[in-house]
């Protein structure tokens, strides 16, 4: 049997190294649990991928698996993460399947499941394909004889609906009228041909970097660390600098993540984002907003500077999305650059903030980091300990009282990890849902307290494992 526990299983994915975790005999056994969970047979999912080189593998493994099982399949090659889910919809296809680890290093790749509505599987689901697998299901009497097949179709251009159909939705005509310089850096990733389309469209003047999808020598790599954070976009300040652009745009492998650099040529961090993209958002429909537990305290300031309430999700793509739909709010996202108005795809989708961060400039004509200068600013810092060798939740339940016993005046939550609060500042400590390890994240209004934060969560973990990281 599959050593199924090894992977990193959750509502962000079946999710490993290659070869190593996710294996050729695991990926099968998950396809086959996502057909029995979804009843699928007889019908039609659709396949996308990033541009790990493993993901055109798993993707022949799907293809060939499902059309055994008797399932029609449409594949639609390298695109964001975000376009699998909207197309998975616009199809009428009974699901969809994105091959992508996202941010993680590009040894990983990952199964993303989703539903007919284009959402992420819930917990409930993921945990019964699980169990299915672990039940060894993959029997011979499950495969389909040659007249029962599945067909299959392709469409190399789905990307181009994707983009079409979010041009469509923001004011587009504004941003025209702006005739903005864009520098965009896919980092290698699956955003490179939608990110020029949709910003020529616009009538955007465009220079891209780390813009090569398949051009790449024998094994993995992307030309920059995988997550489009600060320290990973010196190339794209010095480029957005050079070419006195007015902003320049940042995505992960898969492209569901933005981040955003200023016309000065300073990254100014994935939190500026959601924020940037929901000034835009409330400016055009008033809504409630939903974040995940890690966002900046700035979503704070930005509902009550609307007047919206604030709702807090776990941590996860999925929760945030379920939160807003069960709501029937409007906007939402997360701190990491994760941008979702269900209204065009409800899901974490780079083209949507881009769109609504350009309509934002459009419409105050004035410089981003003008924009920027009049948000309170904070001070966070995030760390992580790897555990890859310890069972990280069994510690929960003692990093808990190490905090209380530290913050006795603080307020607590445990609905995922444990963060401790008050008005003007929190510590969020939680095992991670897609790598081995502990993240540890702060935020306050001054560096000092922050680290200190930050310094006391590393210490309480450290003094639990009572070894040193």
């Amino acid at each position: 049997m599959e050593r199924v526990m090894s992977l990193m299983v959750s509502v962000s994915g079946i999710r490993g190294v290659f070869g190593k975790d996710l294996t050729p005999p695991l990926i099968l056994k998950y396809v086959c649990a996502f057909v029995h969970v979804m009843k699928a047979r007889k019908k039609t999912i659709l396949i996308g991928r990033d541009t790990r080189e493993s993901g055109r593998i798993i993707e022949h493994i799907i293809q060939g698996t499902l059309a055994a099982l008797g399932v029609d399949t449409i594949t639609i090659g390298t695109v964001p993460t975000p376009t699998v889910l909207f197309m998975t919809r616009k199809l009428h296809c009974i699901g969809g399947i994105a091959v992508t680890a996202s941010h993680n290093p590009s040894q990983w790749n990952a199964l993303k499941f989703c539903n007919q509505k284009g959402l992420f599987l819930e917990e409930t689901k993921i945990k019964k394909m699980t169990e299915y697998v672990n039940q060894e299901h993959t029997s011979p009497r499950l495969w389909q004889d040659s007249h029962e097949l599945g067909r299959y179709t392709s469409d190399m251009n789905a990307y181009l609906q994707h983009a079409d159909s979010v041009i469509q939705w923001i004011d587009h005509d504004s941003i025209r009228k702006q005739g903005f310089r864009v520098v965009i850096d896919p980092g290698g990733g699956a955003g490179t041909r939608i990110d020029r389309y949709f910003l020529e469209a616009l009538g955007c003047r465009v220079v891209s970097i780390h813009d090569r999808m398949n051009e790449k020598p024998r094994g993995t790599y992307f030309p920059r660390g995988p997550e489009p954070v600060p320290e990973n976009l010196s190339r794209l300040c010095g480029i957005v600098t050079a070419e006195k652009a007015h902003i320049g745009f940042a995505q992960d492998p898969d492209a569901d993540r933005l981040a955003v650099v200023s016309e000065k040529g300073v990254a100014i961090g994935e939190e500026y984002t959601l924020v940037l993209a929901g000034e835009a958002y409330l400016r055009r429909k008033k809504t409630d907003i939903v974040c995940n537990m890690s966002t900046s305290m700035m979503m704070d300031d930005l509902a009550q500077k609307h007047s919206v309430q604030l709702l807090r999700s776990k941590i996860g793509e999925a929760h945030v999305t379920s939160k807003l739909i069960r709501h029937n709010l409007f906007f939402g996202g997360e701190g990491n650059g994760g941008v979702i108005v269900p209204e065009i795809n409800p899901c974490r989708d780079s083209i949507v903030a881009m769109g609504l961060v350009l309509s934002l400039l459009s419409q105050d004509r004035k410089p981003l980091s003008a924009v920027i200068s009049e948000m309170q600013s904070y001070a966070m810092r995030k760390e992580k300990i790897d555990l890859s060798t310890q069972n990280n939740k069994s510690a929960i339940e003692d990093i808990k009282s190490e905090l209380k016993e530290m913050f006795p005046h603080h307020l607590i939550n445990f609905l995922d990890g444990i963060k401790i609060y008050n008005s003007t500042e929190w510590l969020h400590i939680r095992p991670s849902n897609t790598e081995p390890i502990f993240r540890i994240i702060a935020e306050s209004p001054v560096v000092n307290r922050t680290n200190f934060l930050v310094d006391s969560g590393i210490r309480v973990i450290k003094s639990i494992y009572q070894q040193p990281f």
